[in-house]
């Protein structure tokens, strides 16, 4: 009899001391896309699918989606890339596509500053302004940096207003592991 009460009394006291434990332990967070810490916010981040994010893989492909302004027509769009990608984007193996109807855009000219880290496309006729237009940034054969890291792209819009200056359409977080 002083056995079984020993064991139920040992059993108990352990169970006791295990439930705060129980109570405290972390849980697995989910991972969560595009999180944004500090910056300009999750309105301004922006949808992208990437085929592959090993490091220093090529011939890669990224889609990014940008939406357009919905009070004038766009007739230049620039998009500034991090250091990790600086040789990486070739213009030639980029092609924007108005994401609705799957258009292609047509491109006069390509501007590349490699030491301000931007791509400007010239349009060669402007894009008219629609209420939820989004483009399509479709850029192939890309290398992704060497390093681990979440990497920012940013994308501008030029209008065709008399003074026209860029306008910030939002950012990409792209995420290499």
């Amino acid at each position: 009899m002083k056995i079984s009460t020993f064991l139920v009394s040992t059993l108990t006291c352990a169970s006791l001391s295990a439930f705060p434990v129980a109570l405290f332990t972390a849980s697995s967070a989910q991972a969560q896309n595009n999180l944004v810490l500090f910056g300009a916010g999750k309105e301004a981040t922006l949808g992208y699918v990437i085929r592959t994010t090993r490091p220093n893989d090529r011939l890669n492909s990224i889609n990014f989606f940008a939406p357009l302004p919905k009070n004038k027509a766009v007739s230049e769009l620039q998009v500034l890339y991090p250091e990790g990608f600086g040789s990486a984007i070739d213009p030639d193996n980029v092609e924007i596509v108005i994401r609705q109807t799957k258009q292609k855009v047509k491109v006069r000219e390509v501007l590349v500053d490699r030491e301000v880290r931007s791509v400007r496309f010239i349009f060669q006729e402007p894009i008219a302004s629609k209420p939820n237009q989004e483009l399509e940034i479709v850029a192939t054969g890309v290398t992704n940096p060497s390093r681990s890291g979440m990497f920012r792209f940013e994308v501008q819009a030029l209008g065709t207003e008399a003074n026209p200056l860029f306008q910030f359409l939002g950012q990409w977080l792209v995420t290499i592991y």
